[in-house]
């Protein structure tokens, strides 16, 4: 029994690590894009004027240049990596703001001198973060609050099923990447560990990157334009579920890819409602 408890603690805590950033842009998006969520299930889902290949070209362009300089410079392009994340999270927390105070009809100049002190604490978290002086509870919730709002934004901006079919194909990346281990092999083995701490969050006995956050909050705003809270709700926890199943196998293997299993389950209720609906 004594030993039960901190481990059910530690098993709350690591749920609530992962939960919080999807809760979090599931009422920042619904806050902000209060009555703009109702799209439903219909069958105009905003893909047939869509350039697909623009984004696509892009994605691939920016993979490719991100390991040809993790190669050469490894640990201090990741840390400049995660510096533009958090400064884009900083920058869509105040575009949402500033979203919400329109919306809102709101004084401009009250917006103004809120996103002022707001945006000088994301910058100044993010470039301590870069010079590795925050700690880590400081950087977890900097890496969380910046998938949150970042991922609320991305989430609400393109079509849902182009974001699904955006993250199915990220997971199928992540699965490549992870089984053929070209990160290790492209940044080196003494190099590698040092990367990864630098974006992931620590659980109890893994890690979620910041990548893992950000797509699974991408993926909980893109259910929420269905009209439904409770669609989100379901994709949430369906996401979690598939976390702790990665979670699970990972201690049978040696690598194991954080993507898959929580995205392919996250958006199964967004696409049954398109199938049923």
């Amino acid at each position: 029994m004594g030993e039960g408890k901190p481990r059910r603690l530690n098993f709350l805590r690591d749920v609530t690590l992962v939960a919080a950033p999807l809760v979090s842009a599931l009422v920042i998006a619904r806050i902000v894009f209060f009555g703009q969520t109702t799209q439903g299930f219909s069958g105009d889902t905003g893909l047939g004027s869509f350039d697909f290949v623009t984004p696509g070209l892009i994605a691939a362009l920016v993979i490719f240049s991100l390991f040809y300089s993790l190669r050469r410079r490894g640990e201090q392009v990741a840390r400049l990596v995660i510096a533009g994340i958090t400064i884009a999270g900083t920058l869509s927390g105040l575009l949402l703001l500033k979203t919400w105070f329109d919306a809102s009809i709101m004084v401009p100049a009250i917006f103004y001198v809120s996103a002022a002190p707001l945006g000088y604490l994301g910058l100044y978290l993010s470039v301590r973060n870069y010079l590795g002086l925050l700690s880590e509870r400081k950087t977890s919730l900097l890496l969380s609050g910046s998938a949150s709002f970042l991922g609320a934004l991305v989430g609400f901006l393109f079509p849902p099923l182009f974001t699904i079919f955006f993250l199915f194909a990220l997971s199928l990346l992540d699965i490549m990447m992870v089984e053929s281990d070209a990160l290790r092999r492209t940044v080196g083995y003494r190099r590698f560990e040092s990367i990864i701490s630098l974006a992931t969050v620590p659980l109890e006995k893994q890690v979620v990157g910041i990548g893992d956050l950000l797509a699974y909050s991408m993926l909980t705003v893109a259910s929420l334009r269905s009209g439904n809270l409770y669609v989100a709700g379901a994709t949430i926890i369906l996401i979690l579920i598939g976390a702790l199943i990665t979670s699970k196998a990972a201690k049978s293997r040696l690598r194991m890819p954080g993507l898959p299993i929580p995205v392919f389950l996250g958006a199964v209720p967004y696409l049954l409602g398109l199938l049923v609906l």
